[in-house]
């Protein structure tokens, strides 16, 4: 039998480059031919990689308007990271987020403001990050430092220009974390004879209060940190405050005096997949994240 015919005979099962140089002898090729076929077979029934359905989940968050952006953030992030869940967040001032939360509307919440008055049950709570305050003013309003006293006769209606500029003051409505946190920083307390003047603007959020003091010649307002952005220092003029600027390390260090905690919360202490959340979000990852926004 020619070297040909041999290698015909065979090609069905030994592709040419198999083939030696010199041909097997005639009692090896059977042999060779199925130990061949063998490793396919075993390797074609080997064990696959095992793939673990989970069943979908869906965790409701809600958050106070302050910590709407990092609740997006961090949802966006969350269910990239475990795709079978799935994270719905409703955002509203501080006050109706935690009453939310206590109706069992919501599994966690971020908020800016816990209701410790006598009468209301605690909820569980964990401090997440610390937020700052800014004082914002129109680019028109001839200062950029301010003090503790001179905002308070501001908001309590007893300066009522500066410099030739009359002032409008701008402040958050009733049920705002921010608002309740001036307050009590500024004017010694909250609402009563604590509350900023009958006279002052009210606004719903953040972003309403940056659109009026942006677009209102004397105007003066606070926001959180979270939501002062290098586009916006550009347009309005941001005060220092005792002589300390909102900067991410004042705030954290606590040199800067308007400052608060913000809260990751539940009615109890959260079970199942919104543990694994709270557990995330003040781990590594999670912290992660809020370090990387509080310090834009």
């Amino acid at each position: 039998m020619n070297h040909q015919h041999l290698r015909n005979r065979h090609n069905c099962l030994l592709p040419n480059y198999l083939l030696p140089n010199y041909l097997l002898p005639n009692y090896l090729l059977p042999a060779t031919c199925f130990l061949l076929l063998t490793i396919c077979i075993l390797v074609a029934c080997g064990p696959q990689p095992l793939v673990v359905t989970r069943e979908p989940v869906t965790l409701r968050l809600v958050a106070a308007d302050t910590c709407g952006p990092l609740a997006e953030t961090l949802a966006a992030v969350y269910e990239e990271t475990y795709p079978w869940v799935t994270v719905e967040i409703d955002v509203f001032n501080a006050a109706t987020a935690e009453q939310v939360l206590r109706s069992g509307e919501a599994d966690l919440g971020l908020l800016s403001w816990l209701q410790n008055k006598p009468g209301i049950e605690p909820i569980w709570s964990q401090p997440f990050t610390r937020d700052g305050i800014a004082i914002i003013a129109h680019s028109d309003l001839p200062f950029a430092e301010t003090g503790l006293i001179h905002l308070q006769d501001i908001y309590r209606g007893h300066v009522q220009e500066w410099h030739g500029k009359i002032l409008t003051i701008v402040s958050r409505e009733h049920g705002s974390g921010t608002r309740t946190a001036f307050e009590r920083i500024v004017l010694g307390g909250s609402g009563g004879a604590w509350a900023v003047t009958q006279t002052a603007v009210v606004m719903p959020s953040n972003e309403a209060v940056i659109a009026y003091v942006t677009h209102t010649p004397g105007a003066l307002g606070y926001i959180s940190t979270l939501h002062l952005t290098e586009a916006l220092a550009e347009q309005v003029i941001v005060l220092s405050v005792e002589g300390v600027s909102p900067t991410p390390e004042a705030i954290t260090e606590g040199l800067y005096p308007l400052s608060r905690w913000l809260y990751l919360a539940s009615v109890a202490e959260p079970t199942g997949e919104a543990r694994q959340f709270a557990q995330w979000v003040l781990g590594p990852q999670g912290q992660g994240i809020v370090w990387q926004m509080t310090n834009e």
